[in-house]
């Protein structure tokens, strides 16, 4: 007794000194189990990794139990105190330090320190110091290795991506003479003419300290970045190094925004940025560089110069001014990629550097000073700056997904200033019969902006007047003839009916007093719920019967189901899910109505039954009881029907019947439900099962076989039942909750 009381002691004080556990297991309805099981476990993983030190015997226990912790890692987190936490990684160290240690255990550890540091705001520089001499002998081991070309020696695979990977997490932990001892290291070797510089340069970017705090800037980037700087603007012949030191200048100025004095240098460095974009001019062709800039160095180089009031928002402005009718989408070329990815790559690091500044949780490697740290001005100088090429950008074809993602990034800096262009743009672009992939465009970028558009805060409240609008004005995207436009439009109403209740809230209006008149126009809106599902579906049924029609059933049956079919099937299903799981009693009625409906004129077509089963798995998911009780019975009916009218023989017909065909397959759907939803059916399934067993026809019977694996999952699986942004009730009267507010 004394024991086990003991041992929960130990759980629960463990659980205190955890660095990062696995959240989600505390959801799990055998927890106590899972801690136990998770500290025996890992006191286990720990005594045979000391053992084979202990032993000087790494085979075959180390990559066993290494992958042991790597398993761990992965259930549970870092379920471990911090003390337990530094001595895994100085294990692994001290592996890399044996003499003669095999690439295949290398790689291993290399694989674990990445995974052991790759958080790093659980471990300070003041917990942990590690010896870069370990990583730089290996470096030359495994990047520099000549033997390996003349297959001297075989190398794990992917071993060079795990040492760079142990390298960027293990560096923030160099010390604070390292600096100096690589610089003396390296410095002989500097010749900008020798090739060997090359490899001097990538030792460089790969080694040097750059997440040294404000104390030991001396003895950090204050060593080396002048001299850098100056070998960069003197060497004005593109060489393959250049490229290294770009990484270096980009990271040095992202972890020390606010101590490097960047002004003098803003002149040269866009102007060298514009130069290696190598952009046509005229009838002069673009030159061949030997390699362009990265362009996310360049990005997040640009952005940690901002800020304090500086010229750097200016030199931006005047370089996409520069460039600006490059970002058209008639001047085609290859160069577009880099530009449009230049603008989503800067709009990213923003967005980052936003957030690290302002996070109510700070990190110890980025701590910028309040007086350097972006403002509330900084923000709208930067989104004015780069809106209006994000907008043209949208119109591109071939990289319509980076534009999209600019404008989403930007639309989280300030909504108010991308969502109403982009909305008005989308408004008139609905009935331009002269430009009709404007639509499209618009509608793909606003698929990534619905948060923005719904959420209410100060700075932008009326952001959801525009949702009955949309959802509205984008019902003519759904189109048999372009189904390319319909899986747009399909996944623009998934994502903004997944953030919102399909609720009438008119009557809120009188019997509430605290809403404001944005809140009001919303509710009186909303009263537009109705016209919008019974649109939606007639657009729907009418897409289904076009489809169903355009081509004969006999050619159908023997080709398998084109992918834009297939994803038209999810993204219909994606959509009715989003509604029917989180709207009122009133319109999942009307949505079932009219399913049902069609469902009882419908003559069964193999192209459109992933349509139709898909519209059943939605309604089944949103109210599985009410869904049953007007589906399963009749669907009972009609196959006891066909089967009692024919005689014995349509079972053993290799050629089916198409309509009993689609009962079982419509079977087979609903048998989807929760298993202790269909308990109260046992009868009318077990009858089915038992009538259609030996039934022989191909197609009839793969129906009858997915019918039986989909009831034995839903009878045995665990799956959530509710999965509405809300639990509250969100039916009238909404004296208590008011839906619109979620």
């Amino acid at each position: 007794m004394y024991n086990n009381n003991n041992k929960e002691t130990i759980y629960e004080d463990a659980d205190n000194n955890l660095q990062k556990p696995n959240i989600y297991n505390q959801y799990s309805p055998y927890y106590e189990s899972i801690k136990r099981q998770r500290f025996k476990l890992f006191k286990e993983i720990c005594e045979n990794l000391s053992r084979l030190i202990q032993l000087e015997e790494l085979q075959p226990g180390f990559p066993l139990w290494s992958s042991k912790l790597q398993q761990f890692i992965s259930h549970y987190g870092f379920s471990f105190t911090k003390t337990d936490h530094l001595k895994l990684i100085n294990f692994y160290l001290s592996i890399l330090s044996i003499k003669n240690l095999n690439y295949v255990n290398a790689k291993i550890c290399f694989d674990m320190l990445s995974r052991l540091t790759r958080k790093i705001r659980l471990i300070t520089r003041n917990d942990l110091i590690i010896d870069w001499k370990i990583l730089y002998t290996w470096a030359k081991f495994i990047l520099f290795n000549h033997d390996e070309s003349y297959s001297l020696i075989s190398m794990p695979k992917h071993i060079v991506n795990s040492f760079l990977f142990c390298v960027h997490n293990c560096r923030p932990y160099f010390s604070a003479t390292a600096t100096q001892e690589i610089l003396d290291e390296f410095r002989p070797y500097l010749c900008p003419f020798d090739t060997v510089c090359g490899d001097v340069m990538d030792y460089w970017n790969m080694f040097l300290p750059v997440h040294l705090p404000p104390e030991l800037h001396d003895q950090g980037f204050k060593l080396w970045l002048s001299e850098f700087l100056d070998i960069w603007e003197t060497v004005c012949n593109n060489p393959a190094w250049e490229q290294s030191l770009i990484s270096l200048f980009s990271c040095v100025a992202w972890h020390n925004i606010g101590y490097i004095d960047w002004e003098p240098w803003l002149s040269p460095i866009f102007t060298r940025i514009l130069k290696n974009l190598s952009l046509p001019v005229g009838n002069v062709k673009s030159t061949k560089q030997t390699q362009n800039y990265s362009v996310s160095a360049a990005a997040t180089w640009i952005v940690a110069m901002m800020g304090n009031q500086n010229s750097c928002i200016q030199y931006l402005r005047d370089l996409l001014n520069a460039i600006k009718n490059f970002y058209h989408p008639s001047n085609t070329g290859d160069f577009q990629t880099e530009l449009i990815s230049f603008l989503s790559m800067l709009t990213q690091a923003f967005v980052d550097r936003v957030y690290f500044e302002r996070t109510s949780k700070p990190v110890w490697y980025f701590n910028p000073p309040k007086s350097h740290r972006l403002s509330d001005e900084d923000i709208d100088e930067f989104v004015n700056c780069l809106k209006e090429y994000a907008f043209i950008s949208i119109f591109n074809k071939n990289h319509l997904d980076l534009a999209a993602e600019t404008c989403q990034y930007l639309s989280q800096l300030r909504p108010q200033l991308i969502v109403p262009p982009l909305v008005e743009l989308l408004f008139s672009s609905i009935d331009n019969m002269t430009e009709p992939y404007r639509f499209t465009s618009l509608i793909t970028c606003l698929t990534g902006l619905t948060r923005q558009i719904v959420r209410q805060t100060s700075e932008f409240s009326q952001g959801q007047t525009f949702v009955l609008p949309l959802l509205l004005s984008v019902l003519p995207g759904i189109d048999a003839n372009d189904l390319k436009k319909t899986a747009v439009t399909f996944q623009f109403l998934s994502a903004i009916l997944m953030v919102i209740t399909c609720v009438d809230c008119s009557s809120a209006v009188n019997t509430r007093n605290d809403l404001s008149e944005i809140e009001k126009k919303v509710c009186l809106s909303t009263n537009k719920f109705e016209d919008f599902i019974s649109e939606l579906f007639n657009r729907i049924f009418q897409m289904i019967d076009a489809l169903s029609t355009e081509m004969p059933d006999t050619l159908i049956v023997t080709m398998d189901l084109k992918m834009e079919d297939y994803q038209i099937g999810l993204e219909l299903t994606s959509v009715i899910s989003c509604i029917v799981r989180q709207c009122s009693k009133k319109i999942f009625c009307m949505v079932r109505e009219k399913i049902t409906n069609f469902l009882a004129t419908y003559s069964y077509s193999p192209k459109i039954s992933q349509l139709l089963t898909g519209l059943i798995q939605a309604i089944l998911k949103g109210n599985p009881v009410e869904t049953l009780k007007y589906l399963l019975p009749q669907t009972y009916e009609h196959i006891e029907k066909i089967l009692n009218q024919s005689d014995i023989l349509i079972l053993n017909d290799d050629k089916g019947d198409p309509e009993l065909l689609w009962y079982l397959k419509l079977f087979s759907e609903l048998v989807c439900a929760p298993g202790d939803t269909l308990i109260i059916y046992k009868s009318m399934i077990l009858s089915i099962f038992h009538q259609c067993i030996h039934i022989i026809h191909k197609d009839s019977h793969q129906a009858v076989a997915q019918a039986a694996k989909n009831l034995i999952k839903s009878l045995s699986y665990v799956f959530p039942f509710d999965y509405r942004l809300t639990a509250e009730n969100i039916e009238e009267p909404f004296t208590d909750f008011l839906p619109i507010r979620v």
